[in-house]
């Protein structure tokens, strides 16, 4: 993940360069600003070295171009307070330098008005903005500088808006596998409208099923807003689907016991069932009801469970059962989906194969010879009676 910082550091001789034209821009190996940034890395420090500096030459958009140096970050704050950013010098990517043991230096081309600053001492302090990786500390990716003379403590922390839009320009860039555009922009700073929105963040905003209407257009504060809200109502869910998951479970066990002891109090002769025990099969099948919307609604439908579900819906044979899953589990769960979906039930699978058929009454001199039916037979184990006994006696009764 990219984030934004601007650093301050401190230029001697009122930012008078080295032999070479060069002013260190950032120090080498691990460091942080006096405010305490990073907060968002691990370390709580950046960390200036090779690796970092190939990163920078390459991610950097402006490969063309020249960078700006504004006064107190102007730059990135022009849409706020509509006030103009006009230049204090320039410098090009291909005019930074990595220095083993010293850092970054740049090679800045300031002008008239800022060496007139600069020589009444005016302005003491340069400050980089550069993006940076949260999960490193490396920065990655140069976005201007300003002559300032805030320490980095100061008016320096509120750039998420800007953030959000320069990692979208900088994904764009860094996704790009066909030859490198000519760059034709001027040196004023890039415009909300310039950028457009990625089409990673559009693929991800349909999917939260925001309108993001033109595409070559900035995201919106209602975008934004609407996406943020979104996810905040996904992760809602989720919370949500765990303790429903674990009460149908519950419920799960405790009808199926009630079951249990249901067919074992049938067969012993038990008329009565502690209804206490277990709940309405209304509140189970409604919790279930509720964990089956959440589990589509979040993706979390199992293979098993799609499985499952095609055999009872007589889509599949038991035969296939295993089948099914092994192709789930190799090809994943949209392509198992895909695949269930093109089937059609079969009705033989969900319906009685066989027709009941009552058998004609037997006549009275018939009746000492006749087998009993198997209800008969339910209804002599269930009194005690022998079968015999019971054909006696059904023949009394006649």
């Amino acid at each position: 993940m990219f984030q934004l910082a601007a650093l301050t550091s401190s230029l001697t001789f009122a930012l008078k360069p080295t032999d070479d034209g060069y002013i260190q821009a950032l120090p080498d190996g691990y460091f942080n600003a006096v405010d305490g940034r990073p907060r968002d890395v691990a370390s709580g420090k950046w960390l200036m070295d090779a690796t970092a500096f190939a990163a920078m030459q390459a991610n950097t958009p402006h490969q063309a171009g020249d960078l700006v140096i504004d006064y107190e970050h102007q730059t990135l704050h022009i849409e706020k307070n509509g006030q103009p950013a006009p230049a204090a010098g320039f410098f090009n990517i291909k005019d930074i330098q990595y220095r083993e043991g010293q850092g970054l230096f740049i090679k800045p081309d300031f002008n008239d008005k800022a060496q007139a600053h600069l020589t009444a001492r005016e302005y003491k302090y340069f400050s980089l903005v550069f993006g940076y990786d949260t999960d490193t500390g490396r920065p990655q990716y140069i976005h201007s500088g300003a002559l300032t003379n805030r320490p980095g403590v100061d008016g320096m922390l509120p750039l998420a808006s800007l953030s959000a839009e320069i990692i979208a320009d900088i994904g764009a860039h860094m996704s790009s596998t066909s030859n490198t555009q000519s760059n034709t922009e001027s040196n004023n700073p890039p415009q909300k409208g310039d950028i457009p929105v990625n089409e990673t963040l559009k693929k991800l905003l349909m999917k939260l099923g925001i309108d993001i209407g033109d595409p070559n257009a900035a995201l919106t504060d209602e975008q934004a807003t609407a996406a943020l809200s979104a996810l905040d109502s996904l992760v809602t869910q989720a919370a949500e689907l765990e303790p429903l998951k674990t009460q149908v479970a519950a419920l799960t066990a405790q009808t199926q016991a009630a079951q249990n002891q249901a067919a074992q109090a049938q067969t012993s002769g038990a008329q009565t069932v502690d209804l206490t025990q277990y709940v309405p099969i209304a509140t189970f099948n409604a919790l279930r009801e509720k964990l089956v919307s959440l589990s589509a609604e979040n993706g979390q439908l199992t293979i098993e469970q799609a499985v499952k579900d095609a055999l009872d819906a007589g889509k599949v044979l038991a035969c296939e059962e295993d089948y099914l899953l092994a192709m789930g589990k190799q090809q994943g769960m949209a392509a198992l989906s895909a695949h269930l979906d093109s089937r059609q039930p079969i009705a033989a699978l969900t319906t009685k194969q066989t027709t009941t058929v009552t058998p004609p009454a037997l006549s009275s001199g018939d009746m000492q010879g006749a087998a009993l039916s198997s209800e008969e037979l339910q209804m002599a184990d269930a009194w005690g009676m022998s079968h015999d006994e019971f054909k006696a006696a059904k023949k009394d009764d006649k």
